[in-house]
C-alpha cells in the first residue's frame, strides 16, 4: 500500500474517531448505542469526505516542496513515513480550508462545507440525544422487570419504601391508588430502576 492510501485510511479512521468525540462531548453520553444513529453516519461522510480531499491536497503539497522518497537530497523537515503527515494535515488541516470551501449547484453557491458540516453535527448531536431517552426509558424498563421477577410484592414494597424513601413511596403509592391498569410493583419497580439503576443492579446481583 502507498503512502497516499495509507494516509486515505488514516484520515479515514480519524474521521470516524474524531466525530463520535465530538458527539459525545456535544450530546453528554459515553455510550456507544446513543450516538450511532442515521443522522451521525451522515456526520461521518461529510467528515470523512472533507478529511480525503485535504489529505489528498496536503500529499499533493508535501511531494511538491519535498525531495522525492528516495531522492539522494534530504531535509530535516517531516521525517518519517510521509503517510503520517499526509494525514495529520489532511484532517488537522481541513477545519482551516472548510471555511473557504463552497458547495455550487448549477453554478450558484448554495453552503459552504463547514455549514453542512454544522448542520450535520446539530442533526447528529439532537438524534443521539432523543435516542438517549429512548434508551434509558428501555434500560429502566428492563431493569424493572428482572427486579420485579426477583422480589416478591411485599420485598418490592419494603424496598421502594427503604430507597425512597416513606414519603415520596407514600406519594408514589397514591398517586397510583384506585387506577387498576397500572399494576402498583411493576411502577414501584421501574421508579427504583429509573431512578437508583446502581442500587437496583447491585439488588439483583446479591439475590
Amino acid at each position: 500500500m502507498n503512502d497516499v492510501a495509507c494516509a486515505l485510511l488514516v484520515s479515514s479512521l480519524l474521521s470516524v474517531l474524531l466525530a463520535t468525540i465530538q458527539i459525545s462531548i456535544d450530546a453528554k453520553t459515553n455510550d456507544l448505542r446513543s450516538i450511532i444513529t442515521s443522522s451521525f453516519v451522515f456526520y461521518i461522510l461529510i467528515m470523512m469526505i472533507g478529511n480525503i480531499i485535504t489529505t489528498l491536497l496536503s500529499a499533493n503539497l508535501i511531494d511538491n516542496n519535498l525531495p522525492a522518497p528516495g531522492s539522494t537530497k534530504t531535509s530535516f523537515l517531516l521525517a518519517g513515513p510521509r503517510w503520517v503527515w499526509y494525514s495529520i494535515f489532511g484532517v488537522f488541516g481541513f477545519e482551516a480550508i472548510i471555511q473557504k470551501v463552497n458547495v455550487t449547484f448549477f453554478d450558484q453557491g448554495v453552503l459552504t462545507i463547514h455549514d453542512w458540516l454544522t448542520k450535520a453535527k446539530k442533526s447528529a448531536t439532537a438524534a443521539s440525544l432523543e435516542k438517549i431517552v429512548i434508551l434509558n426509558f428501555q434500560d429502566s424498563q428492563l431493569l424493572a422487570t428482572r427486579l420485579k421477577a426477583q422480589l416478591d410484592q411485599e420485598s418490592i414494597h419494603t424496598f421502594a419504601s427503604m430507597q425512597l424513601g416513606f414519603d415520596q413511596y407514600e406519594k408514589i403509592i397514591a398517586s397510583i391508588k384506585g387506577n387498576d391498569k397500572i399494576n402498583h410493583e411493576e411502577y414501584l419497580a421501574y421508579v427504583l430502576a429509573e431512578q437508583s439503576p446502581r442500587v437496583v443492579k447491585a439488588k439483583i446481583r446479591a439475590r
